[in-house]
């Protein structure tokens, strides 16, 4: 049986990997980078974030949602390390549930997978696009970008991923052919990406790294918090606390969004009550107080808010007000002007409905042999290892399910 994969990221090449246990597979996997894995080296900053002990299933979003529960109860962090660990790619943890290759290098990681490629006889065609597939007689051809002759496959995956990282050469073209085909798809946009707001209220904290609640509105309604890591910046806000909201602002309408930034969650909030009722009667300077939980810059960003001078003491400050200032502090609300586009987008939400595949193949369920895995597919996760989880995750149940049929 000949096999084409075509996307030779985390999806594809583990696809590549788990066709393996039929003699007579004649596999070729298709890249357009002149080298393979190039996904695995803008992960974790080069240090490849490939999977994290906390995924859930309802960490992940999708425009249509599936139950993926099965999938993740399948495939656990657990049963994904010792895949990689079979392969030669040991893994280490850090103490938030990150899970990295005990090298720190996506290079390392990628050149051992390729091994283990070319030891399995796996045809690899780098630095070629597919521009066009085709399906007819129960086969599928495809067309490349370099090549006059057209390749034909019984069995064809799809791993192209979607609109993230152009500078790597995504390109989603290809999901042309598949919606002719009757394949349902729904609008690519960037997530996991830093967001531009309207003003710069932050720009005085500009550089500060911190975790803060995180509240974001669709007009005047609350869609999604959650408490995370941020980076102010000049621009406006970066990191995993925002970035993992981003996916959920319409690219076409982002002017009716809006965030509330809250720098004290209620355990700090308490925290600073309970210390300014002990100081409250007493010459201790009421900077002081936020001192002890926030960074300087920050503390500075609010006294100049509050117009109050540095060395304001406690017994100056009325109860109501100190009660104000908390409320200020929980409660800053700053419009979006846009989010960062796919450049800098660490992944992509949309791409192939998942009512379209079964998922416990990854196969199509309106065209027989064709199967899809890793970004392509409407399955976002948030920062941390999620997407390369599932890229792997996706790829590996592909590969194992075509291997099934050939059996």
């Amino acid at each position: 049986m000949k096999i084409g994969i075509f996307g030779a990221g985390p999806a594809g090449i583990f696809a590549a990997l788990n066709v393996r246990n039929v003699i007579m597979n004649d596999i070729y996997l298709f890249d357009a980078n002149p080298r393979i894995g190039k996904k695995f080296s803008v992960t974790g900053s080069g240090r490849c974030n490939i999977t994290n002990l906390n995924i859930q299933s309802d960490a992940y979003f999708s425009f249509q949602p599936a139950n993926l529960k099965k999938i993740f109860d399948r495939y656990s962090p657990i049963h994904v390390r010792n895949i990689l660990d079979e392969l030669g790619i040991p893994t280490v943890t850090t103490d938030d549930g990150w899970v990295y290759p005990q090298s720190y290098s996506a290079n390392n990681v990628v050149q051992i997978l390729r091994d283990h490629l070319d030891s399995r006889g796996i045809h690899i065609i780098e630095d070629t696009k597919v521009i066009s597939v085709e399906n007819r007689n129960n086969e599928f051809i495809l067309t490349v970008d370099n090549q006059q002759k057209k390749f034909h496959f019984d069995r064809l995956v799809a791993a192209t991923g979607g609109k993230a990282f152009p500078q790597l050469r995504a390109d989603t073209s290809i999901l042309k052919d598949f919606e002719k085909m009757g394949i349902q798809t729904v609008p690519f946009r960037p997530a996991l990406v830093p967001v531009e707001l309207s003003e710069k209220t932050f720009q005085p904290i500009a550089g500060i790294r911190m975790d803060a609640e995180i509240q974001l509105f669709k007009n005047n309604l609350l869609i999604r918090k959650n408490i995370g890591n941020i980076i102010f910046t000049d621009f406006g806000l970066n990191g995993p606390g925002i970035m993992n909201l981003s996916h959920l602002i319409d690219p076409n309408n982002e002017k009716i969004f809006s965030v509330i930034i809250n720098f004290l969650p209620e355990s700090n909030r308490k925290q600073i009550e309970n210390f300014f009722e002990k100081t409250r009667k007493t010459p201790f300077h009421y900077r002081s107080i936020f001192l002890s939980l926030l960074p300087e810059k920050v503390v500075d960003f609010f006294f100049n808010r509050w117009k109050l001078p540095e060395n304001t003491i406690c017994s100056d400050i009325p109860i109501k007000n100190m009660h104000a200032h908390l409320k200020d502090m929980q409660s800053i609300r700053v419009g979006i002007h846009t989010v960062k586009g796919y450049k800098f987008a660490q992944a992509s939400a949309g791409g192939i409905l998942l009512s379209e595949i079964d998922l416990d193949t990854m196969q199509s369920k309106k065209i027989p042999g064709l199967f899809f895995a890793g970004e392509i597919l409407d399955v976002t996760g948030p920062c941390g290892g999620y997407n390369l989880h599932w890229a792997i995750t996706s790829g590996i149940i592909a590969g194992e399910s075509i291997n099934a049929q050939a059996d």
